[in-house]
């Protein structure tokens, strides 16, 4: 049963991937914008939605209204691709991205109509240019940037980078910490290295419905002279607690994980 259960899934999965995603290419090119939003960043919500529940996931925010109306940036915690869904099916927000996903087809198009930012990763002077830019950006739809910038091991937290800080404290924009947290976190894991199908393929044989919560805390209001660095720290404990106080971490570090 659990090899048919996902065969279902995960076919189900792609064909509402494949469907939705060229309607996002198709509106991305209409001129119509609703609440504030353009259209395609609607579909792009709608297939955040339909994916999850594809994946039998039931999704919830612990407050979406004041998520979908933020003028700023959203800082969540990162441990899978779900992550993402999660972020886009409670209202449309903007990611940053690296520079190749642009040239990539349907996904490519759709990240750039939905407002992503693209940056070199390996060239520092892009990555300087593209904070420089963001800490000026329009705040509204909000960007949503992983502060760890990678996916953590599932265990704990990854150390968060500064330059989301550096961004936010340079063009004092507000955000919000957010915390992402999984009914069970071992399916939800994309594990470092890891093909997304095979992922994929994992939660799709799961039995249970599972879910995946979305809990927002306090505004941030960032000043210049406010150290990055400290920043960082604080809402990096911020949101440790809560993944605590949730029992959201995995009882064991992953397998190829390496302090």
């Amino acid at each position: 049963m659990g090899f048919l259960r996902g065969l279902f899934r995960l076919s189900l999965c792609l064909v509402l991937l494949a469907t939705l995603g060229s309607l996002i290419v198709i509106t991305s090119f209409l001129p119509v914008h609703v609440k504030g939003y353009h259209l395609s960043m609607w579909v792009v919500t709608a297939v955040g939605r339909a994916l999850l529940w594809g994946f039998n996931i039931k999704w919830s925010c612990s407050d979406p209204e004041r998520y979908r109306r933020h003028q700023g940036f959203i800082f969540p915690n990162h441990i899978s691709y779900l992550d993402i869904l999660v972020l886009i099916a409670i209202a449309p927000v903007r990611f940053l991205a690296k520079q190749e996903v642009r040239s990539w087809p349907v996904v490519g198009q759709a990240a750039q109509a939905v407002g992503c930012v693209f940056v070199n990763r390996e060239d520092k002077r892009s990555r300087a240019i593209a904070r420089s830019s963001l800490a000026q950006i329009e705040r509204f739809p909000p960007v949503a940037l992983f502060p760890e910038g990678r996916k953590g091991p599932g265990h704990q937290l990854a150390p968060f980078r500064y330059g989301a800080f550096e961004i936010v404290t340079q063009g004092e924009v507000p955000f919000i910490p957010c915390v992402l947290v999984y009914s069970q976190p071992e399916w939800a894991i994309w594990y470092r290295g890891e093909f997304v199908l095979t992922a994929a393929w994992r939660l799709c044989r799961y039995q249970l419905e599972g879910t995946a919560q979305l809990i927002l805390l306090d505004v941030v209001y960032p000043k210049k002279r406010d150290d990055p660095v400290v920043l960082a720290e604080r809402t990096q404990a911020q949101i440790a607690a809560v993944l605590q106080e949730h029992h959201a971490f995995t009882a064991q570090p992953p397998p190829y994980y390496k302090e």
